[in-house]
């Protein structure tokens, strides 16, 4: 580029306003209000006032991972589970697939050893969970089987990054798939009932182009996809993505990322809010957030559970700016902010007006900024 036309689309730069945040900038974004909704720094909870949920806290790991962001915290959220994963995955004769296989990915996501996590050898916990025909249970009181389509591809999923043989999970899995393509949550029904829940876990576990096929019919127009019943929401969308990417659905995967930028709160929310992905579009409801912005974050980073790691994530989250005054063209750029709070673009307005006071939230609350914005604007997220 010759030098003149190089000054000329620097000032341009300079003098243009703040440009849309795309996919990569939105998670980021969504990993600074996720932070702040740690209960003591270290685990989340299901709802205001409730204990902590290892379950829910695992979620939070993996998409503060794929965001890139949060390592500190997510460090934090493994030394909580470590510290009480008796609690977790069972005591005495009793072992639960879905705790042990989401801590163990934890673990993994983290770079960390399951075989040694919390004193616990969790694969091999895991393992022994595994019947003869490959299907996962829980071990105890037969009326508490948790275990379903979404626990066995989660183990699944923790055996393949462990390098271990999935041969007959894999086919047990298979052999579950409902004659119309997709996959049920619960097996041995009478009648099969594909659940796209199931499926997009089924299909980050395994490859079956039929279910990938349903899976696709089963986005909506505004690019979300439902749970069993209802409109689109951000955790099955959230999910969904990882697995229409590794299908080959780019476009599909698309789609579903802009309705996911929708439904986060932007500058025009209140500061508390902002980040946070809201359940559906209806808005933003607490009780709901804090699981939607951990799932829905895979999607907006774009990535599955098979491959999510933090190994290059930064120790904090971005600052949220919400400015909408154009930089002159003879500003100079202000110095990079320490490496643990790095400073991303302004955050985009999106979603509905949020107006739901949050009085629920008390200390876990972020505060941006002292100074009230003055003036605000919507823009929508860039594709």
């Amino acid at each position: 580029m010759r030098k003149s036309a190089l000054v000329a689309f620097i000032a341009a730069a300079l003098v243009a306003t703040a440009p849309q945040v795309q996919a990569a900038e939105a998670a980021p974004s969504a990993g600074t209000w996720l932070v702040s909704q740690f209960t003591q720094g270290d685990r989340l909870i299901s709802f205001p006032g409730g204990p902590g949920d290892p379950g829910l806290t695992a979620d939070g790991v993996y998409g503060l991972a794929a965001a890139g962001v949060g390592q500190s915290t997510s460090a934090k959220a493994m030394a909580w589970l470590a510290a009480n994963l008796p609690d977790f995955i069972g005591t005495g004769e009793e072992s639960f697939t879905g705790p042990i296989a989401k801590i163990a990915l934890a673990a993994q996501t983290q770079g960390l050893d399951p075989r040694q996590f919390g004193g616990v050898d969790l694969i091999k916990r895991l393992t022994e969970l595994q019947d003869a025909d490959g299907r996962f249970r829980d071990k105890g009181d037969p009326e508490w089987d948790g275990s379903n389509a979404f626990t066995q591809s989660l183990a699944i999923i923790v055996l393949r990054r462990a390098a271990l043989p999935v041969d007959k999970p894999v086919a047990f899995q298979v052999s579950a798939q409902c004659p119309d393509g997709g996959f049920p949550i619960v097996f041995g029904e009478e009648t099969c009932k594909s659940d796209v829940d199931a499926t997009t876990m089924v299909l980050q576990a395994l490859k079956n182009p039929v279910a990938l096929s349903w899976l696709a019919r089963q986005q909506q127009p505004d690019g979300g996809f439902p749970a069993a019943v209802g409109p689109s929401n951000a955790n099955t969308t959230g999910l969904a993505v990882g697995a229409l990417l590794a299908g080959g659905q780019v476009e599909s995967a698309d789609k579903a990322v802009a309705y996911l930028k929708t439904l986060q709160v932007g500058c025009s929310g209140p500061e508390a809010q902002r980040g946070a992905i809201a359940y559906d579009s209806t808005g933003f409801e607490a009780g709901k957030a804090v699981r939607a912005t951990a799932q829905a974050m895979l999607g907006l980073a774009r990535m599955s559970l098979v491959d999510v790691s933090a190994a290059s994530a930064s120790a904090g989250v971005p600052a949220i700016e919400c400015t909408t005054t154009p930089a002159p063209a003879t500003s100079v750029p202000a110095p990079a902010g320490p490496a643990e709070a790095p400073v991303d673009p302004p955050l985009a307005a999106t979603g509905p007006d949020q107006a739901v006071p949050l009085t629920l939230f008390g200390s876990f609350a972020v505060v941006v900024g002292a100074v009230l914005l003055l003036v605000s604007r919507r823009r929508k997220v860039g594709a």
